[in-house]
């Protein structure tokens, strides 16, 4: 078995968690750029392995839970430099090969894992996918010869639910060990960084980039929709916070009568008038 952890000096906390998990026969060193390029961006990621290199994609997905469990440990104990400082109510799981099979399986009990991301998955029994409950992002190489599309990655898309987000990206003239650097193509790295944004931080800046298609792309597809349709959500940034409630509760203090448009999505009573009950109900939705 053995362990790496990135995490960025400075970064505003907590900070999320990502927990990768590389395939069969293969040491942490295959999956090793994903730390530091996710850590750059604000992410603590812990690449864990196996007791042993051969072990299948169920072993794996217990590393990876057992994993959780370690940066929860670490965001407790008093002497880590992480102490307090991690979000452990919201987790990212993926892996490469069997490792994202592992993290298909990992996401079906564990359910403060939000967001997946399978890198070329492969996984012995394809069928279990259809209980895939939580965003997954499937990335694959075009010409995969080790986890084949059409049994692998294909399939797992096609088993998820449609009621489970979902997106596949494969990279044309990509490989099975394409997906294991993000420096190997620009628009795999974005489309997980883009992933985890939505789906960790309730970020949805991105989503409209997220859902693109890339010229790099021999195969697109999606259940996405971008659209945000937001309670309360009057400063338009798709999401509704403190600073909708602030501004609500300016607009009554002053006496400004907003725009329709405005007017349509302060008014969370929706009885055509902005006063107390309405910022009492944004501040329980808040």
């Amino acid at each position: 078995s053995e362990a790496l952890l990135y995490y960025p000096l400075e970064a505003p906390s907590p900070l999320p968690v990502v927990v990768l998990i590389p395939g069969f026969t293969n040491s942490i060193s295959a999956i090793q750029d994903w730390g530091p390029f996710l850590a750059s961006y604000g992410y603590a990621t812990f690449l864990v392995n196996v007791n042993s290199f051969f072990e299948p994609p169920s072993s794996r997905a217990e590393a990876l839970l057992d994993g959780i469990v370690t940066m929860k440990v670490e965001n407790e104990r008093l002497g880590s430099p992480l102490f307090g400082n991690l979000n452990i109510e919201d987790f990212t799981v993926g892996g490469y090969s069997m490792g994202g099979g592992g993290a298909q399986i990992a996401a079906q009990q564990d359910s403060s894992i939000k967001a997946v991301v399978a890198l070329a998955a492969w996984l012995d029994n394809p069928s279990i996918t259809v209980n895939n409950n939580t965003s997954i992002l499937f990335i694959s190489g075009e010409n995969d010869n080790i986890a084949p599309n059409n049994y692998h990655t294909d399939l797992f898309y096609n088993n998820t639910p449609e009621d489970t987000d979902k997106l596949l990206y494969e990279i044309a003239g990509g490989f099975h060990s394409t997906v294991s650097s993000p420096y190997n193509d620009e628009e795999m790295g974005l489309k997980t960084l883009f992933w985890i944004e939505k789906y960790i931080l309730n970020d949805f800046s991105n989503c409209d980039s997220l859902i693109t298609q890339p010229s790099s792309a021999s195969k697109f597809l999606t259940n996405l929709d971008c659209t945000v349709e937001t309670i309360g959500d009057i400063t338009q940034d798709g999401i509704t916070n403190v600073l909708d409630l602030v501004l609500l509760i300016s607009w009554i203090i002053n006496g400004i009568n907003p725009s329709d448009q405005d007017m349509e999505v302060a008014n969370v009573m929706n009885d055509s008038n902005l006063d107390i009950f309405d910022i009492i109900l944004l501040a329980e939705v808040i």
